[in-house]
């Protein structure tokens, strides 16, 4: 009762006071909502190619007529929408080219965000579980790839997550099922 009494005595005071509660309340807003949208890039990429074995063994005029190996999509997912300032959308897909895995982002509009990550996530939900990090977010929009370390177990692989460091937050997930 007193602070309201002090505050009536002085107005100057009153009105500094709600000035701080307004712009500590706008920080967080501008931080998180606004300044996302400077930071958008847009990467698009082919998926890799490889040659067959034995095409490559027999030399690059035996390889001419040859076609490159075909992509196999060993699992996919699509991106989620999660609030207002957390969004994806577009494919993913982890295929198997040659020897090689890769992650596929395939026209992908994601939103921006400080210090976003890629992770590989053993669990459904969105959050990051025990996860593999591929490594910063190459770009919000398009198609691009990463590689999938020979070493990660897919079979222990639930979806995909983008995470802010930052906030410590999801920005975007893809739970991913057979292909």
């Amino acid at each position: 009762m007193g602070g309201m009494i002090a505050l009536r005595r002085h107005p100057r005071l009153a009105a500094t006071a709600l000035a701080a509660l307004v712009a500590a309340a706008a920080v967080p807003v501008v931080a998180y909502v606004i300044v996302p949208q400077l930071v958008r890039s847009t990467l698009v990429e082919d998926l890799p190619t490889a040659t067959p074995v034995s095409a490559a063994a027999s030399g690059p005029a035996a390889s001419a007529g040859t076609a490159s190996v075909a992509a196999e999509t060993l699992l996919q997912g699509r991106l989620v929408r999660i609030s207002v300032a957390d969004y994806g959308s577009g494919a993913i897909r982890i295929v198997r080219v040659g020897s090689e895995r890769f992650v596929r982002f395939e026209d992908v509009d994601i939103a921006g965000a400080p210090d976003m990550y890629v992770y590989l996530s053993d669990r459904t939900d969105g959050k990051p579980g025990a996860f593999v990090d591929l490594g910063k977010l190459r770009a919000t929009n398009g198609s691009f790839n990463y590689a999938i370390p020979a070493s990660v177990d897919l079979a222990s692989v639930r979806s995909l997550v983008v995470w802010c460091r930052q906030f410590n937050v999801t920005v975007t997930y893809a739970a991913l099922g057979s292909g």
